[in-house]
């Protein structure tokens, strides 16, 4: 039933081992217990708490002082919410889906009207310190 190589290294344990104890030892299964530990994250902050960070940043005060640009976010969210994706999710699109949406009109028209009322509120997507700004604001405890 066992093969050569395990029958012939447990033959060599037993005559090399002197000691029964120490035999004992080598051939025992070791029982141990350690206490299961949880991964712990700080818990999310309330939605409200959420705001009042926001409402401090760069982003929101431009975002305050142009309503155009607020309306034009929220038109093109609903564009996509039109064309089946889920935003309240919080999942990231498939690149099939962005691919696919990025062939319709009416995404690039809304994506194109959204940028546009963005750029003329002062607010570039691509500025570093703003998007820092932002995410040290949402990562705060």
């Amino acid at each position: 039933m066992f093969s050569v190589s395990r029958l012939a290294l447990s033959t060599r344990l037993f005559t090399y081992t002197r000691s029964p104890r120490l035999h004992y030892l080598l051939h025992s299964r070791r029982i141990c217990s350690t206490s299961p530990r949880q991964a712990s994250e700080s818990p999310l902050p309330s939605p409200t708490e959420l705001y009042s960070r926001f409402s401090n940043t760069t982003l929101a005060k431009k975002l305050q002082n142009s309503p155009e640009a607020m309306q034009a976010i929220r038109d093109f969210m609903l564009v996509l919410q039109n064309e089946g994706l889920d935003i309240s999710s919080g999942k990231a699109p498939s690149t099939m889906q962005l691919m696919k949406l990025g062939m319709k009109k009416e995404v690039r028209d809304g994506m194109m009207k959204m940028t546009t009322e963005m750029q003329k509120a002062g607010i570039d997507p691509t500025d570093k310190n703003m998007i820092e700004e932002l995410m040290a604001a949402m990562k705060k405890s």
